[in-house]
């Protein structure tokens, strides 16, 4: 997906949907697989970002699912 390198977090906020970047449908179309592996974390509280985290935050991100 567009946007997101290896080692990549993104945080989405609760009651906020998103779902695949445009195009990904279309492109899968004939594929077999792919060689990619996403980890979703579904929390019964909210996660707290630290500091750190904060300081490695991509602030173009988001705009990434405009291209």
């Amino acid at each position: 997906r567009k946007g997101i390198e290896r080692a990549s977090i993104t945080v989405h906020p609760n009651g906020i949907p998103h779902g695949p970047h445009p195009g990904t449908y279309e492109g899968s179309i004939g594929k077999k697989e792919t060689r990619e592996l996403a980890v979703m974390v579904d929390t019964f509280r909210p996660l707290q970002i630290t500091a750190a985290a904060q300081d490695l935050e991509d602030d173009g991100y988001p705009f990434s699912w405009l291209e």
